[in-house]
């Protein structure tokens, strides 16, 4: 009995726990359930591209965006084609699902179509597992090809960006020197543009963008070369001519009758060389100040189109240049010019125009177009004339003119300059050598040379020969430069020898010399000759000097120099200056001066007459004359010795052939000194030997 109730509760206790566990697992079906309803509702995650831009470098800007919530995302991976594998190559892991762009800076998606992959890892609600969901796009790259190899007509065609079609491409394209511009749409991957403009060698550029509802792409830039096949008409010339006022050159022609002509380009000379540009369809004119209306210059033009694409040049044609010349020192003018070339139609005359000093211009002459020069005779009292020549082609509808030339009746051809370049002592001191400047283009009957000694008038001293060189030398050996100055100048005649031309004044450089002590002062007149002066240089040489020592260079005119007060001592200055014809370095000299310090002998007390060394006897001088010199030698009798009257003649010890014996010796000298004082000095010698 026991026994059976003991087994039925178990059994009951059994149930009980059945069906908590059954409640239990109801309870959480019921939860699988909820959750499961729940994510069904959601549904799966996925990533799509939504951009892919190529930049300028090349460079791919990647856009993409995600669907049905957030809450599983786990990473996505940006993947790029590798064209050697067909393998995807992970470029870039994406742990942040807010980070949706990015660049692809190792892209080459102006060469060539960069296909990309992204692939978004999640978690699956089902069964805790990764789910894995794909988008691909490639970049759009065109391609431009010029269909007639001409200026009209530009195909291009691009790969589709995504693998769903729908939507729309906007073709822009880029011209020379300007912006995109839209150009036209399309469904298709291929677009054939009409070329409006005139391109001559050049570039254009084109870029497609695609777009639809979701998704945008926009390519790189291709482009492709396209020329004007047309030549360009050139211009007509019309007629060259220079302004009466400003004396400037005006060419003027009739427009090239393209319509796309951006300028004109003048050019000179042969070969032709480039003078301006003119810019402009409608400009048919120039004024050139680059050249001078008093030369003959010889100008074409050709004509550029929008494209640069230039004309064949024009024939050459030339502005007049009256010349104006006195002829044998009269009132007859001669008159000449050049022969106007291609004038519309041909030259008809030329007709010569004078004004006299401030009258109006009256025509004098006509000439016929095969004249090049005319003699006519100026009406007395007229002083200036000006004249103008003025051409006509045949049938009188085409002028031009000439420069304006002028010419003063009361003066002939002359030498526009003549200078004196310097006066300079001549280096031993006997003459003056000058030196002149003149102007070789007029062919003088000669050159006058005038003189003034110290403060004198000047004089008429000779005349120089012309000879072609515009350096002239003359050397003026009448001349005392110690006891004297000079000054000169030069001058020429006009072609009909009534107007002199006179040169500047030069005089020579004339130095003196001071005494303040022991001290030197050395002062001297200025150069002032045509040349550019550089500096004066002092030199020095004293009585037993062989060469002259330049001891200072300055650009004042004085100096102190300390001196032997025995010695003598002698200066001259040099003016260093430029001649303007070649800058040549030139010299004016001034003389010399002296200086003379007190006279001084020194006698030796012993020699040794029959010795290699000491072996004559001879006193040494200084600031003594050689005149008026004397030495005596006597012996202890009184007996002389030696006599000589010559300062440079020494005793050698001998008297009547044979060596004097050792033993004291009397000497007595007379000499004059450069103070013109006589002196005399005795005193004993010793013979030893």
């Amino acid at each position: 009995m026991y026994d059976k109730r003991l087994i039925r509760c178990r059994q009951i206790r059994k149930t009980y726990i059945l069906r908590y566990i059954i409640g239990i697992m109801r309870r959480l079906a019921i939860y699988i359930g909820f959750m499961l309803c729940c994510t069904l509702s959601v549904g799966a995650q996925t990533v799509s591209f939504t951009d892919l831009s190529v930049t300028d470098s090349g460079s791919v800007v990647l856009r993409w965006t995600y669907s049905n919530g957030t809450a599983l995302f786990r990473n996505c991976k940006l993947e790029r084609l590798n064209s050697q594998t067909g393998i995807y190559d992970t470029m870039a892991v994406i742990n942040d699902i807010n980070t949706r762009q990015y660049t692809d800076t190792a892209a080459n998606a102006l060469s060539d179509s960069v296909i990309y992959r992204i692939r978004l890892t999640s978690d699956n609600p089902l069964s805790y597992t990764d789910s894995v969901t794909l988008d691909s796009a490639a970049t759009v790259l065109p391609t431009v090809v010029n269909v007639l190899n001409r200026s009209e007509y530009a195909y291009v065609s691009w790969n589709r960006p995504y693998y769903s079609s729908g939507g729309q491409y906007t073709v822009y394209r880029k011209m020379p020197n300007s912006g995109w511009s839209a150009v036209g749409t399309t469904a298709v991957e291929r677009y054939q543009d009409t070329i409006r403009h005139s391109i001559c060698s050049d570039t254009i550029f084109y870029k497609v963008e695609y777009g639809d509802m979701s998704r945008s792409s926009l390519s790189s830039q291709a482009g492709a070369w396209f020329t004007d096949p047309n030549p360009t008409t050139p211009c007509t010339l019309d007629v060259v001519t220079v302004d009466t006022a400003t004396q400037n050159i005006i060419l003027s022609w009739q427009r090239s009758p393209d319509p796309d002509i951006m300028g004109y380009f003048i050019c000179q000379g042969t070969p032709c060389m480039a003078l301006d540009t003119v810019w402009g369809q409608n400009t048919t004119s120039y004024i050139c100040t680059a050249r001078s209306s008093d030369t003959v210059n010889a100008f074409r033009i050709y004509a550029f189109d929008s494209c640069f694409s230039a004309s064949a040049l024009t024939n050459p044609y030339n502005n007049v240049v009256l010349n104006m010349k006195g002829k044998h020192c009269t009132r007859d003018l001669l008159f000449s010019w050049n022969e106007y070339i291609n004038m519309p139609g041909g030259v008809g005359r030329y007709t010569l125009l004078l004004r006299y000093d401030n009258g109006r211009y009256n025509a004098v002459a006509n000439e016929p177009s095969s004249a090049r020069d005319l003699r006519f005779t100026i009406p007395a009292g007229v002083r200036r004339v000006y004249a103008l020549l003025r051409i006509s082609n045949v049938g009188n509808t085409k002028y031009a003119f000439s420069n304006i030339s002028e010419f003063d009746m009361m003066t002939v051809d002359t030498a526009d300059f003549i200078y004196t370049l310097g006066a300079s002592v001549s280096a031993d001191g006997s003459a003056m050598e000058l030196t002149f400047y003149t102007d070789t283009h007029f062919v003088a009957n000669g050159y006058t040379v005038y003189r003034r000694v110290d403060m004198g008038l000047f004089q008429n001293y000779g005349s120089i020969a012309y000879t072609g060189n515009p350096i002239l030398k003359l050397t003026d050996s009448n001349v005392d430069v110690q006891a004297h100055n000079y000054s000169y100048f030069l001058s020429v005649w006009d072609e009909c020898g009534l107007i002199e031309k006179k040169s500047n004044r030069v005089r020579q450089i004339v130095a003196t010399l001071g005494k303040d002590g022991d001290a030197n002062t050395l002062s001297w007149t200025p150069y002032d000759g045509a040349g550019t002066f550089l500096d004066y240089s002092v030199l020095k040489k004293t009585d037993i000097d062989t060469s002259w020592e330049v001891i200072c260079v300055t650009s004042t005119c004085s100096i102190q120099d300390f001196t032997d007060p025995y010695g003598n001592v002698m200066y001259r200055v040099e003016a260093a200056y430029t001649n303007p014809n070649d800058n040549s370095y030139c010299v004016a000299r001034s003389q010399t001066v002296e200086y003379h310090g007190s006279p001084s002998v020194w006698v030796p007390n012993v020699f040794t007459p029959s010795r290699d060394n000491n072996n004559r006897f001879l006193p040494k001088m200084r600031a003594v004359k050689s005149e008026g010199y004397s030495l005596r030698i006597y012996n202890r009798y009184g007996l002389m010795v030696f006599f000589s009257e010559d300062v440079n003649e020494p005793w050698n010890g001998y008297y009547k052939g044979k060596l004097v014996p050792t033993g004291c010796y009397v000497y007595m000298i007379q000499y004059v000194g450069e103070d013109g004082f006589t002196n005399v000095k005795k005193g004993s010698l010793t013979v030893l030997k």
